[in-house]
Formats: structure tokens, C-alpha cells, sequence
């Protein structure tokens, strides 16, 4: 049995927890803090031995799915870039200023399926070196019968490059102990080949090339 006093220290804790809960949560957006973001002038239209290609667009979203990277997103950014040998990369970029809204919309887990396309090869994570430097990226392939897909990306949250699950939640935690409501970018590089290993290996060029 409940006694009144230890419903009197059960509502205690509650009302302690509940400010505390709200004393805690994150109130600035780190967004606000620094230069905005541009997309475009941060992923030039050339660079390397890469440059637009305007007749072929990455694969365009669906009304729907439009309209909630709309809502979550303060911006996206789809271009195809070509190289001299004739090898094309589909560059596909979405920024908001709070990571937490609507992340999930752009990962290729959930947007070729949305789109029909399902993902035929699941995720796995390697890692690129720049330096000291590791840059975490998820492959995987989307098909259909018309169309291999494979696909790379990762992501950056705040200042800080990680990668989706428990890693970029740690990373978000870490902003929101010290007050800040983090941005979000995901970056995913594609390229349309049924040799997959070739896929990624020449995605591979692109991004060490981008970066």
C-alpha cells in the first residue's frame, strides 16, 4: 500500500524531474552560431577532373516524399557530375538546421523504397582515411530490374562526421548536454552500374577528389 508520504516523495520526484527536464533541454541552435550554410558554395560545380553534367539528374524523390524533405530540410542540393572518361556520379545533399527533424527521410534505407526501388544489398561500413582523419561510409545497393544503384553516404552532425544509429545519437547528445539543437547534413554519392565493386571503387575517386 501507497502511503501519503511516499506519494508526497513520488510527486517530489516528479516535479524535480520534470524541471530538470526542462532546465536540460537544448535551447540554441547551433546554426545560429556560426556562417550559414550554402550548399552550393560549398560543393563547387567542378573540381578535379569532375564537372556538372546537366543532362542527367539524380533520382528525383517522389510528391510525397518532396514534400516531407520540404518540411524537414533547410536545403537540399542534387547534381550529376561527369569525368572525362565518361564515368558519372549522382551527388545528393540534404542540410537542416536541427538533426533532429525528419533525418531519417533522406537515408537510402528509406527513400529508394519509398520510391520502388528496394535495397537489394544491405548496409555495410567501411572506412576512408584522409590523413588522420576516418571519414565512416555506409554502402549499399538499391536495383530494380531497370536500374543498380549502388550507393555511398554519410553523415555530418554539428561539426562532426559520423555515421547513423548509435554513433550520430552520441553525437547529438553530446551537443544537446552543452545547450545546442545540432544541424544535420547527409551527403550520398551514387552511381548507376551493375558492377558494384567497380561502383564504389570509382565513387571512391570522387569523394577523395570532393574532399
Amino acid at each position: 500500500m501507497i502511503t501519503w508520504r511516499s506519494a508526497a516523495v513520488l510527486l517530489l520526484l516528479m516535479c524535480v524531474g520534470s524541471v530538470l527536464g526542462t532546465s536540460l533541454r537544448p535551447t540554441t541552435f547551433l546554426a545560429d552560431t556560426k556562417p550559414p550554410i550554402e550548399l552550393k558554395a560549398l560543393f563547387p560545380a567542378d573540381f578535379g577532373p569532375w564537372k556538372i553534367d546537366p543532362s542527367i539528374l539524380p533520382l528525383e524523390p517522389s510528391p510525397d516524399l518532396k514534400q516531407a524533405l520540404e518540411e524537414s530540410y533547410s536545403e537540399t542540393l542534387s547534381r550529376t557530375y561527369v569525368r572525362p572518361d565518361g564515368k558519372r556520379i549522382m551527388l545528393s545533399i540534404a542540410y537542416g538546421r536541427n538533426q533532429h527533424k525528419g533525418m531519417n527521410w533522406h537515408r537510402p534505407e528509406i527513400c529508394y523504397p519509398a520510391q520502388g526501388i528496394p535495397i537489394s544489398v544491405p548496409t555495410s561500413r567501411v572506412e576512408m582515411h584522409f590523413g588522420q582523419q576516418p571519414l565512416p561510409i555506409s554502402h549499399l545497393v538499391a536495383a530494380n530490374p531497370s536500374r543498380v544503384e549502388p550507393i555511398s553516404y554519410w553523415v555530418v552532425v554539428g561539426d562532426r562526421v559520423t555515421s547513423f544509429g548509435r554513433a550520430h545519437k552520441l553525437v547529438s547528445l553530446s551537443y544537446g548536454l552543452r545547450g545546442y539543437i545540432p544541424d544535420g547534413m547527409l551527403i550520398r554519392v551514387s552511381s548507376i552500374n551493375k558492377n558494384v565493386d567497380e561502383a564504389f571503387e570509382d565513387q571512391r575517386e570522387f569523394i577523395i577528389d570532393m574532399l
